[in-house]
């Protein structure tokens, strides 16, 4: 069992399901990222949600990376502990004690750091070391933000051979004497230019000289030393001169600021962790594309950001603490400079079952069930989320967790949606465990998400057996049964579950398998080619999980052959109403863009890490890459970002089944393609 603490230091008595999970040896430590299971680390990154300052104490070291809101309403920072510096690894225990240590707040904890990586000395107001400002003032910014970015590929030079790239920040490399960054390294444009003229055409030692590659931080890694990286693919659309991006040529005035995130972004599959070097690096980004307008004297330049990134599951309203952070953040900087968008994809998963909406016409008997099926030799843990609707009270609402069948728990599967009495402070919530005579193999928890929307959460740990550990989850179908005795749904509201993203990325190795959910009253699939049926299992609604701000850019992606979205490309949610209606979520995605060129040629070509190599992609991860990429020539030459684009529909959301369809799907704007470049003309 999740064994007690000492008093006021229980992690359930201040923190999310989460964190509760992540950081608890009895509960789901062992089965996290590196950077968590493996430590030791003294280091830690967290936010702070509501407007002041995080300062530190005589026992905690607080650093707030560079940032470009003068009063954000979400902080993000890293702090150290001093009073243990050189203790065990990060614990639920030792992070309670951290935390008290602070003023009075609301926090979120996110991901540790290794010790490696904390700058000596920081100054956020130090111009960075080597940086060379432009000659002439640049017409646009294209920031970066990604995993293993190959800023020293050819693509990223201007025609006189220097780097475009103007920052480069390596969020998981080893830190410095002294920086402008807390944390990992930030490289300079002149810096760049000296590595490779110190290495030439030898990129592998160039990078490793840097200390963009490092078998001694799981962070960091040698990815780098990979054939291909999705930071290089996306980069390289987004922003790279090469032929293999078959995309229209970035003048040099159009410069680039890139963040290269851990490498517990792509591997860790809670959604947890992630936030605080997200904010952080569009932060910097912001912050990075102001300095180097004051460079040149002229107010902020326009700006694009690309994100090709997110997770499956969360609000989907907008109001996380990472969405609330970017709205405010794009929305206060088109205020100064209306050529600003930040680009996002909508993501992967519209025909991978990982979304279930339920209406009260869905309830039989004053229930709802729903299956999931989580798949044998499942190397990391697997979470489901139920939301419940915004500012409903689930009174006499209680949720059971029933195993595969021939599997019986020894511990109870069953909770009331309702706040435990004892767990003061932060969110309403309530915790129990699912227990097998071997141990722990999950967490049942319900939480009032920043005090205004009740979530269920469910994790479960890998069902693959693991060394030195005994127990492991029953893979097969999961039964979950939400009782609705007291307070009814009423008509227009639902539950949403989503299942999160848990597939294995190649150059990571995670050992990752999808699960996904299961209409136990059709249980059988429809078939991929078959139209999407609006049943209580969807595609409808499967979106990017930090994408839904109402200031961001979405991206979804069709095929160019047919002009169809792509089969996985995430979508708007839909809430069908009587005479053949439906209507569209706000979330719906403002453009689409080639993320296959056809079925037999599925994503789009790109660069690989070295330069003169290549790659393929598939994901609307691309789609959002090619969008940035004509939003920044639009800005170049001062035009609003969907000029020349193809104006599909009007942002009417009220519309036929049909058309309501095709709207969250594709979103009001189609993105111009190039299609293949024709081979230079020989000359004699």
């Amino acid at each position: 069992m999740f064994r007690e603490r000492p008093e006021g230091q229980r992690i359930d008595s201040y923190t999310g399901p989460y964190e509760r999970w992540i950081f608890s040896e009895e509960l789901g430590r062992p089965f996290a990222f590196p950077a968590i299971r493996s430590g030791p680390s003294s280091h830690i990154t967290a936010l702070m949600e509501g407007r002041g300052r995080v300062e530190s104490s005589d026992t905690v070291d607080v650093r707030v990376p560079p940032l470009w809101s003068e009063a954000p309403e979400i902080t993000p920072f890293a702090m150290r502990d001093l009073a243990e510096p050189f203790g065990p690894s990060i614990g639920d225990t030792r992070i309670a004690r951290i935390l008290e240590a602070l003023p009075g707040a609301r926090y979120r904890l996110s991901m540790p750091l290794a010790d490696a990586t904390w700058t000596g000395h920081y100054d956020p107001s130090a111009r960075p070391g080597g940086w060379r400002p432009p000659k002439r003032r640049p017409k646009a910014i294209i920031g970066v933000i990604d995993d293993a970015i190959p800023f020293l590929h050819r693509a990223f030079r201007d025609r006189d051979g220097h780097s475009r790239i103007a920052f480069c920040w390596l969020q998981a490399a080893r830190g410095a004497q002294a920086a402008a960054v807390p944390f990992g390294r930030e490289l300079t444009n002149r810096e760049i230019d000296d590595l490779h003229n110190a290495h030439g055409v030898r990129e592998p030692a160039a990078y490793r000289a840097a200390g963009a590659v490092d078998r001694d931080l799981p962070e960091l890694g040698t990815v780098l030393a990979h054939h291909a990286s999705h930071g290089a693919h996306i980069m390289g659309l987004a922003a790279g001169n090469d032929i293999r991006t078959e995309a229209p040529h970035l003048p040099d005035d159009a410069a680039i600021i890139a963040v290269q995130l851990p490498n517990t972004i792509a591997w860790d599959t809670s959604g947890f962790g992630k936030e605080m070097m997200m904010l952080s690096a569009v932060e910097y980004v912001f912050h990075r594309a102001r300095m180097i307008a004051q460079a040149c004297d002229s107010p902020e330049l326009p700006l694009v950001v690309n994100f090709s990134y997110g997770w499956s599951a969360n609000r989907h309203d907008g109001q996380s603490s990472f969405e609330r952070a970017v709205e405010s953040l794009v929305s206060r900087r088109k205020e100064a400079q209306p050529l600003t968008e930040l680009v996002m994809p909508t993501g992967n998963n519209f025909s991978n079952r990982m979304h279930a909406h339920f209406g009260a016409k869905d309830a039989a008997e004053g229930r709802h069930a729903f299956g999931w099926q989580v798949k044998p030799n499942d190397r990391t843990s697997s979470y489901l989320e139920i939301w419940l609707p915004l500012g409903f009270e689930p009174d006499g609402w209680r949720v059971t967790v029933s195993p595969p069948h021939g599997v019986t728990l020894s511990g109870c599967g069953t909770m009331e949606i309702s706040p435990d009495p004892e767990l003061t402070g932060g969110d309403p919530r309530r915790f129990t465990e699912l227990e097998m005579p071997e141990g722990n193999i999950g967490q049942l928890s319900a939480d009032k998400h920043q005090g205004n929307r009740w979530r269920v959460l469910l994790a479960l740990i890998p069902t693959a057996p693991s060394a030195h550990i005994s127990r492991r989850a029953p893979s097969g179908l999961w039964t979950i049964t939400i009782d609705m005795a007291g307070t009814p749904l009423e008509d227009g509201q639902c539950l949403d579950i989503w299942v999160q993203r848990d597939d294995d990325p190649t150059q990571l190795g995670t050992g990752g398998q999808q699960s996904y959910l299961v209409d136990l009253e059709r249980p059988a699939p429809p078939r991929p080619l078959d139209p999407p049926p609006l049943r209580p299992v969807r595609g409808y609604g499967c979106l990017n999980g930090i994408g839904t701000a109402p200031s961001v850019f979405r991206v979804a992606g069709y095929v160019q052959g047919s002009g169809k979205p792509a089969s996985y490309s995430g979508s708007a949610s839909l809430d069908v109403r009587a005479e053949g209606r439906a209507l569209v979520g706000l979330e719906a995605p403002i453009a689409c863009a080639v993320s296959d060129q056809d079925a037999f040629r599925p994503g789009i070509p790109s660069i690989g890490i070295l330069s003169g190599s290549g790659a393929r992609i598939v994901g609307t991860s691309a789609a959002a890459a090619l969008a940035s990429r004509r939003i920044a020539l639009n800005f170049l030459r001062g035009e609003a970002a969907t000029e020349g684009f193809e104006h599909l529909r009007s942002a009417e959301r009220d519309l036929p089944l049909d058309e309501a369809q095709a709207y969250a799907r594709e979103g009001q704007w189609r993105v111009p393609h190039a299609g293949p470049r024709k081979p230079p003309r020989a000359v004699s």
